[in-house]
């Protein structure tokens, strides 16, 4: 099992999660609103809050889906611009459902 994290533009959370809802498999979704910052250029807003709304999205999938859950995240959540967020998967050693 893998952990998958993405950081992603809260533009584009609603079609991302119609599209991973649309996985055969998907097996669910936690999604929490977060702020943060990578490299960029400053500016004079900066100053007053450097931070960025994002959402951060976690995903614990079977192995066989991660490939396919970042290929959707990657096509929903691209919009070209620099800052579009990233991807982490990270392996699972236990999982429970309570």
């Amino acid at each position: 099992m893998k952990l998958i994290i993405a950081v992603v533009r809260p533009l584009v959370i609603d079609r991302l999660v119609v599209a991973l809802e649309n996985l055969e498999g998907f097996p669910g979704i936690t999604v929490t609103d977060t702020e943060g910052f990578g490299q960029r250029v400053r500016t004079a807003d900066d100053a007053i809050n450097p931070f960025k709304p994002n959402k951060r999205i976690e995903i614990v999938a079977n192995d066989e889906l991660v490939e396919t859950i970042v290929a959707a995240i990657k096509e929903h959540a691209h919009t070209g611009r620099k800052g579009d967020g990233f991807v982490i998967i990270l392996n699972v050693e236990n999982s429970t459902i309570i």
